[in-house]
């Protein structure tokens, strides 16, 4: 939220420009290398809406539909977050040039492109990828996620960025009026859909806590989209997930945590005050 310098992440860039290729296809520590920088790059494009700088001809391998093992399927999930971060924010090549935004219909044309994604993947996408238990939230017990299960780590991975995209592709829909009497009403229906996804992302991570990472990309989602939110519980549940991450995985949230109060008008200094970290 604007405190990250990504030093990190530029050396990252640095080592990657120049072995990306053999990264992407190969095994062992570099390859892992690279997919976790993905997703790092990922999220921080993601906070900062800013052009997303990783290189993505690598995985070009990966863009297919062909049956694969899960961690395949996870990582073609990965890079479709990608793509769509690119499609939003634009991308740098390696020489830290800014490719721009393509023309309105071109961005028409290439939206309609990502949408058809996620119409191939829930045709051809394996069912190892169906939540194994599901139970909705009961609000008369003040329950706001959704309970999800999932088997193993990469399904929690893919399905989160595949959420992550759905964000994007909601909120920049080039399709939505502007202006007009239907504005308001199309506004009213994309809060709605980015709500949904955010308690769904909240659900899965809290659900599957023995993969740690999902609490992050909840909270990189709770700390850009958190304001769509009016319910004081569902507030309340959202906070309570950025000082779970804090408090048990030493993630710093208390920034993200002040900013949500404010945006939510919420006056009391003395329960901002006593958040972790103070």
């Amino acid at each position: 939220m604007g405190e990250d310098t990504e030093s990190g992440l530029r050396g990252i860039q640095v080592f990657l420009d120049a072995q990306a290729m053999l990264a992407a296809r190969g095994s062992g520590l570099r390859h892992a290398a690279y997919w976790i920088a993905l997703r790092q790059e990922i999220l921080t494009a993601f906070s900062k809406q800013r052009t997303f700088r990783l290189p993505l001809g690598p995985c070009e391998p990966y863009r297919s539909f062909e049956p694969a093992d899960d961690y395949v399927w996870a990582d073609r999930l990965v890079i479709h977050c990608a793509d769509v971060l690119q499609y939003c924010f634009g991308s740098e090549d390696n020489t830290g040039v800014l490719h721009p935004l393509p023309a309105s219909d071109m961005r028409v044309a290439r939206y309609d492109e990502l949408v058809s994604f996620e119409t191939l993947w829930a045709e051809l996408g394996p069912a190892s990828f169906r939540p194994i238990y599901t139970r909705d939230p009961d609000r008369s017990r003040g329950e706001v996620f959704p309970e999800l299960w999932y088997l193993n780590n990469c399904h929690v991975a893919g399905l989160q960025h595949l959420d992550l995209a759905r964000i994007l592709l909601t909120v920049y829909n080039p399709k939505l009026p502007r202006l007009g009497p239907g504005q308001r009403t199309a506004m009213r229906s994309v809060d709605r859909r980015v709500r949904s996804i955010i308690l769904r992302l909240c659900g899965i991570a809290l659900s599957n806590q023995h993969s740690p990472p999902g609490l992050v990309t909840a909270s990189v989602a709770i700390g850009m989209c958190g304001d769509r939110f009016t319910d004081r519980i569902e507030q309340e549940a959202l906070l309570g997930v950025l000082v779970k991450l804090e408090e048990e995985h030493a993630y710093p949230t208390y920034t993200m945590q002040r900013l949500l109060k404010a945006a939510w008008g919420w006056d009391s200094v003395d329960a901002v005050d006593t958040l972790p970290g103070t």
